[in-house]
């Protein structure tokens, strides 16, 4: 993307606010520019005075000039709130876009991308461009307001020494742009190392146990050495390239003086301009160039975090999860199953199957489903299944038969490319995403506890819920009596991913918070597999105190927990 659309973008995050961060900056530069212009000009008037001997004239002068420079102030300090009052509010807006984005792009995007991705976005990436808004635009553009200001005078007072000034200070910027592509690649360079570092260290943080353990850890350990010692090379490269500018602005600073006290003497002594003249040009001057400095150091700066920008706005074009998968899929079946489906039903589908689907008694049905990742062979082919309301199905299947599979569409985290599934009556594609998964509560092989209290935890399921009522399914998942054993009962802290608690104790949370959902629906994607045979008799124990109450599927492979099932549904590979 070019820069200047790279930019206009960035401050499109504004909004109709832009306009007031821009003349923010205007008044802030133009009104400071002031306050050097009065201080320039009590200087002319003071040595003009001196030289007259008109001490009345001095006094109305200062009083003016003094009068003129707290004036400016005033609008400074105004303006200077409001910017940074819109800067603030910039990066507010930005960061909660980045969020909102993130957590709507498709389940696809999770699976491909590492989390270390996301989060040097959100923190390396996003405070870059975050200091275009807080200082790098603004010190770009006052240093130009400023030079404009400060030039009315100058020519007026003497346009010849302004015009040498200018030529020295124009090469002086041209040298300075010669550092603007490389600091840019430099900036890109730390951004793609910074999301190296960021995964290689969650990595180590989730991965604690195997760090410690094996030596693949070590390799963890050794490749984020690495990473960060090639942050600190190229990051010495971007202080190079800064004091590579400071040395030049320093360099031509102390030029520029040497040259403005020539030329003046000259243009003095010529009787082109006054010694009072000179005295203000000079004020000016060192204000005037100071600018010129800013901006030869920091358009590099602007231009580096520019490329961070790109990244952040890259992420933002990631096409979002839509509102339903099937809104423009010609080739989903919507209709229902009367005439053509009931032929194909009866060549697909067991004798018991055809006659739960025909008197409509299946809360859930998939008919015809077709499906696969990629353009291989579908993983499935005319698949059917179908769940009668109150009933306990258990599906089985050995490894990569498409269990897992089923579960994320029957969740819409993916979309099956023809066929049709129906849930309390309604098809898919007459469902949005959301409303689907609101039908269905989900426990997965292993549950995610946030780093918050057993009560909050379960109350996820249905945030209004009262205690009454999160004791109640705590109770329903057998997870009760261990909940008051712990330290502060429900209040008790479970620590980051849960980590305070068994694995047997993390699943029947989470199957609490299924139940406190109430969904149509309970989807258990193989919830006991990974538990100890006590662990797993107390989780059965609760699915046993759902049958019948509750319509559920479990993908499953232990014996056990197949035995709860009123019938089994088998996935042959």
């Amino acid at each position: 993307m070019k820069l200047w659309k790279l930019f206009a973008r960035t401050m499109k995050v504004m909004g109709n606010r832009c306009i007031i961060y821009m003349l923010a900056i205007f008044f802030m530069s133009a009104s400071f520019a002031m306050f050097s212009v009065m201080s320039s000009l009590l200087m002319k008037n003071v040595v003009d005075a001196a030289q007259s001997g008109d001490s009345k004239r001095m006094f109305i002068v200062i009083a003016g000039n003094v009068a003129g420079g707290f004036i400016s102030l005033l609008i400074y300090r105004k303006a200077a709130i409001v910017y940074n009052v819109e800067a603030k509010r910039a990066y507010s807006v930005l960061a909660k876009q980045i969020f909102y984005h993130e957590v709507r792009l498709p389940y696809t995007y999770y699976e491909e991308h590492h989390s270390g991705d996301f989060l040097s976005k959100l923190s390396y990436d996003m405070e870059k461009t975050s200091q275009i808004y807080g200082s790098r635009f603004r010190r770009t553009v006052s240093p130009l307001l400023q030079v404009m200001v400060f030039l009315v005078p100058m020519f007026m007072l003497s346009w010849q020494i302004t015009l040498c000034l200018i030529s020295v200070n124009i090469i002086m910027l041209a040298i300075n742009a010669i550092l603007i592509n490389p600091m840019r690649k430099n900036a890109k360079e730390l951004s793609v190392i910074n999301i190296k570092m960021t995964e290689k260290l969650s990595n180590l943080l989730q991965g604690m146990e195997q760090a410690r353990m094996y030596a693949a850890g070590r390799n963890t350990i050794a490749e984020f050495e690495e990473a960060n010692a090639s942050y600190e090379k190229k990051n010495n490269k971007k202080i190079l390239y800064t004091a590579c500018l400071e040395s030049c602005n320093n360099g031509f600073d102390l030029l520029c003086a040497l040259v403005f006290l020539m030329i003046g003497i000259y243009f003095v002594q010529g009787g082109y301009t006054t010694l009072g003249s000179l005295a203000a040009i000079y004020t000016l001057y060192g204000n005037f160039s100071a600018q010129f400095l800013m901006l030869g150091m920091y358009l590099p700066e602007l231009i580096g975090c520019l490329a961070n920008a790109q990244n952040i706005f890259d992420f933002m074009d990631e096409a979002r999860e839509p509102e339903s998968w099937y809104g423009n899929l010609e080739s989903v079946d919507k209709t229902k199953l009367t005439g053509e489906d009931e032929e194909r039903v009866k060549e697909t589908e067991s004798r018991c199957q055809k006659e739960a689907l025909e008197k409509e008694t299946a809360i859930l049905s998939m008919r015809d489903i077709t499906f696969n990742y990629s353009d291989d062979k579908p993983l499935m082919d005319k698949y059917n299944f179908y769940v009668n309301e109150g009933e306990s199905v258990a599906v089985t299947g050995p490894s990569g038969c498409g269990k897992t599979t089923l579960a994320k569409l029957l969740l819409s985290l993916y979309p099956y490319k023809s066929g049709d599934i129906n849930l309390c009556g309604d098809s898919y594609p007459e469902l949005t995403n959301e409303q689907i998964r609101s039908r269905i509560a989900y426990v997965p092989q292993e549950p995610y506890l946030f780093n918050e209290s057993v009560k909050e935890n379960i109350r996820i399921g249905r945030t209004d819920a009262s205690d009454e009522e999160i004791i109640k399914a705590a109770k329903l998942a057998n997870a009760h009596d261990f909940i008051m054993q712990l330290p502060e009962k429900y209040d008790t802290r479970v620590g980051e991913r849960g980590n305070r608690l068994s694995g047997g104790q993390k699943q029947r949370i989470a199957i609490a918070r299924a139940i406190l959902k109430d969904a149509p629906l309970l989807l258990l994607d193989e919830a006991t597999s990974a538990l100890d045979n006590e662990s797993e008799q107390l989780v059965n124990d609760a699915l046993k105190s759902m049958k019948n109450s509750k319509t559920i599927v479990m993908i499953a492979h232990r014996p056990q927990t197949i035995e709860l099932a009123d019938r089994i549904h088998k996935i042959n590979v």
